[in-house]
């Protein structure tokens, strides 16, 4: 089958629409970075023991890690303490979900999002909150090679730390 122009035309029509609104979600989604002056962090793993009890991949290296990232790149982390306080104080959320195949290979999803708090406006102005900004990866390792999980939980935390910089400098 020939593509012809015309069905090459149609095709960017049907889809260029798609491709404009999924390029402003991405931008709103920056742009709840905007103003921010302070967050925390958290992290969690769920997998089988055999993964979870790994030396070098448990929530407090990985929470340290992305910490460490935080503040080297000159922003503000809140103590778990402050954010426990008050329902006001942003904070990221890393969901680290693993599993074990029988082959010892080992699938992973790490999720990072922001969470802000937020007022419903159709829900009589109830407070609460929200993620406002995500990213994510999934991957597959091998038992030996555990700790690049780590390793790709910080890219995502360097993820956010770039958009953050970006839509904080355009200011």
């Amino acid at each position: 089958m020939k593509i012809t122009p015309i069905i090459l035309v149609q095709v960017l029509f049907l889809t260029l629409p798609m491709l404009i609104f999924a390029q402003n979600e991405i931008e709103r989604e920056r742009l709840s970075l905007q103003g921010l002056q302070e967050f925390g962090f958290t992290a969690n793993i769920e997998g089988t023991h055999t993964v979870t009890s790994h030396e070098r991949l448990t929530p407090t290296i990985i929470r340290q890690e992305a910490i460490n990232k935080i503040v080297q790149a000159g922003l503000r982390f809140v103590s778990d303490e402050e954010v426990r306080s008050s329902a006001d104080i942003p904070f990221l959320y890393m969901h680290i979900n693993t599993m074990q195949l029988d082959n010892g290979l080992v699938p992973f999803s790490i999720q990072l999002r922001l969470y802000q708090p937020v007022k419903l406006t159709l829900n009589r102005d109830l407070q609460t909150s929200a993620s406002t900004w995500e990213t994510g990866v999934v991957g597959i390792v091998s038992l030996d090679r555990l700790p690049l999980i780590n390793e790709a939980a910080g890219d995502l935390v360097s993820d956010f730390i770039e958009d953050y910089n970006s839509t904080n400098r355009r200011r």
